[in-house]
């Protein structure tokens, strides 16, 4: 018998955990064996030492959560064990082993797919995944046919119960004896609760590699420091400056030559007056925010296949005020609507859109709004997802329509309706929204260059010979130039200005903490009758783009946005600011800093384009900027220093602040509403 008695004539009560226990080393020891193949920064002929040190401490991570799992499971097996003289509890007993067996092994492919889409192991986006099952497992199927890989894993848990039989069988036979209870409670207690004091809240880096480092992660832990993090916290873990410096430094960061500062103790602190002179234009804005596309699609970029991406996004770059040097603000949709929409620097953790305190946050939407602009938002999919909805009617958005609002008939996979199908419901909505006479502000968020990458049969055809997101990548620009296509038929193309930007780029790679390489957008303003022509390779950050158009429509205002407008930036200049899980890079011509958690922070070498950074000691200047930026917007989020109104929810961080909207209190707004 695999396990001995601890008395006579008693059977071996801890048995089923104890298995469940090995399964889960052994999946997570093959599960790091196939993420190191897959490990692009460093091969392991270069650096086998460091492999040696993440297989090493990543293996103790998976013990310390084998014996979490060893824990977690006694309670409902001892419940099986006491009920064992029913028939029923011993085969809930059987099924239980074989569901956490199942499951053991759902994680160990999972952690390979998400690496393969995410370059890490689970983290806060897997937490998302989870609050959204509909989206994910409509998602996987769609992508993967689970009714494929179902039937492997349900083998592969059977085979595992099969061998576990003869043990399970024995501890499921009778009850166990009074005596030892307290020895069997302390022996099934005391490896979890090791377990969880020895896990470190925030996980260290190894080596400087961030792949590395990720590889010593046990994915689970992973998964669970992101969703226990306070977010909420910055002062003790990154580095600060005395406000009134920081005060100082950030201002000399934002300001530009047609501006001056008006703040006071209770504004924003970047607060200040842009003059522009001449008449405003009251010009309608159609903001297209593009699903995951960076600029390895664009031809003229980052595209390094033989193949064109980007014909038709290239023609109209070339009719247009096109960016080439844009860096996105996260990898995620809500850290890039947060950037394009409120202007407000990146903060560490989760987006501002995932936490409270953003109801009521300065915003776009809500200054057009002011100034008579009819605003609205409409979505390809379901706006419950990542509490857009939430975020978007907090932030002033006057309608919000999302895929159910759709008016007609419609291709769409889990994630939503294609981009054909919403720009034909944007060419109504901005019909209606223009009719009286005055300007209309609509922003569209796109689903379709999202995995499982498929879009309508028509008038473009799939192309074999390039890969799934190149496919829809191609698709979505075409889409965007067909939407080009039908608005200047109708009455109010010649007044609008039309922006093309994504939210996020795609898959993020590479060993520095912060991949940057991965986070370079085309960013294109359009406008024929009213934008001159322009190709500028003027370093710029995501939040720039509010500004930016608030300046080509000849807008003097009070503004507390954190971005700059990019026509007014000297040559050479401009500056990137991107987070990354709990990591806020910052970045200006030549170099970059790296702000870590508990650590100290890193610098890099860094020039536009997909080369890898190159590690050297932080430049003082750039990190004294970094630090500025990042505590001074920390601190105006919590103080509600960066709002119109006052957030009416309360405080929230860590995993209550990751719930999904319509489980927690509605804001003002919505219930307004």
């Amino acid at each position: 018998m695999m396990f001995r008695q601890a008395y006579p004539g008693e059977r071996p009560l801890f048995a089923a955990p104890a298995l469940l226990a090995l399964f889960s080393l052994f999946g997570a020891a093959v599960t790091r064996v196939l993420l190191a193949a897959r490990v692009e920064s460093v091969p392991f002929s270069e650096s086998p030492g460091h492999y040696i040190h993440a297989f090493a401490l990543g293996y103790m991570n998976d013990i310390l959560v084998a014996a979490i799992l060893f824990t977690l499971m006694t309670a409902p097996f001892a419940l099986v064990a006491r009920l064992s003289h029913w028939r029923a509890a011993r085969i809930a007993g059987h099924l239980l082993f074989l569901a956490v067996t199942a499951a053991i092994l759902f994680q160990a492919v999972a952690e390979v797919f998400f690496w393969e889409e995410f370059d890490a192991r689970f983290n806060g986006i897997a937490v998302f995944y989870l609050l959204y099952p509909r989206e994910v497992i409509g998602n996987l199927q769609e992508s993967f046919n689970l009714y494929a890989y179902l039937p492997l894993f349900l083998a592969g848990a059977l085979l595992l119960w099969w061998f576990s039989y003869g043990s399970l069988k024995v501890t499921f036979k009778r009850l166990p004896p009074s005596r030892g209870r307290l020895a069997r409670t302390l022996l099934a207690v005391a490896p979890g609760l090791l377990a969880a004091i020895s896990f470190s809240v925030e996980p260290r880096s190894l080596d400087g590699n961030r792949e590395l480092d990720q590889l010593a992660h046990d994915g689970l832990q992973s998964m669970a420091t992101a969703a226990l993090t306070n977010d909420a916290v910055y002062e003790g873990h990154y580095p600060t400056l005395p406000h009134e410096e920081a005060l100082a430094a950030l201002r000399s960061l934002v300001e530009q030559d047609n501006t001056r500062f008006i703040g006071g103790p209770g504004d924003s602190p970047v607060l200040r007056h842009v003059e522009n002179p001449g008449p405003e234009k009251r010009l309608n804005v159609v903001l297209v925010t593009e699903e995951s596309y960076g600029s390895v699609f664009v031809d003229s970029l980052d595209n390094r296949l033989q193949a064109e991406l980007s014909p038709d996004l290239e023609k109209l770059a070339s009719q247009g005020l096109f960016f080439t040097n844009i860096y996105a603000q996260g990898d995620r949709t809500v850290r890039g609507l947060e950037a394009t929409e409120t202007g407000f620097a990146p903060i560490p953790g989760i987006s501002t859109a995932r936490r409270a305190n953003a109801d009521g946050m300065d915003s776009l939407p809500h200054l057009l709004g002011q100034r008579g602009w009819e605003t609205g938002v409409l979505y390809g999919g379901l706006n419950s997802f990542d509490n857009m909805g939430a975020f978007w009617r907090g932030i002033d958005y006057q309608h919000v329509w999302d895929q159910r609002d759709i008016r007609h008939e419609s291709f769409s996979t889990i994630w939503g309706v294609s981009d054909q199908d919403l720009f034909t419901e944007a060419l109504s909505r901005m019909d209606e929204m223009t009719a009286d006479g005055s300007p209309a502000f609509l922003t569209l968020m796109t689903v379709s260059n999202h995995r499982p990458y498929k879009f309508p049969e028509g008038e473009l055809a799939w192309d074999d010979s390039i890969g799934k997101v190149q496919n829809t990548a191609r698709y979505a620009q075409w889409a965007f130039a067909d939407f080009l296509e039908q608005a200047k038929t109708k009455p109010w193309f010649r007044d609008t200005v039309f922006v093309f930007v994504a939210d996020h780029s795609v898959k993020i790679n590479g060993a520095a903490r912060v991949p940057v390489q991965a986070f370079r957008i085309p960013l294109l303003f359009y406008s024929p009758a009213h934008i001159e022509p322009a190709r500028v390779a003027t370093l710029g950050a995501q939040i720039d783009l509010v500004p930016t158009l608030l300046g080509l429509l000849n807008m003097s205002y009070d503004s507390p946005f954190f971005g700059l407008d990019l026509r007014r930036v000297p040559e050479g200049e401009g500056r990137i600011a991107i987070a990354h899980n709990f990591s806020i890079a910052f970045g200006r011509k030549g170099h970059l800093v790296v702000l870590e958690p508990n650590g100290p922070s890193e610098g890099y070498s860094f020039a536009p384009g997909l080369e890898p950074l190159q590690a050297e000691a932080p430049d003082p200047d750039t990190l004294r900027l970094a630090v500025a930026q990042t505590q001074e917007a920390h601190r105006a989020f919590y103080e509600g220093r960066y709002h119109w109104r006052q957030p009416s929810k309360a405080e929230t961080s860590g995993i209550a602040a990751l719930l999904p909207d319509f489980l927690v209190k509605k804001s003002a707004a919505e219930e307004g509403r």
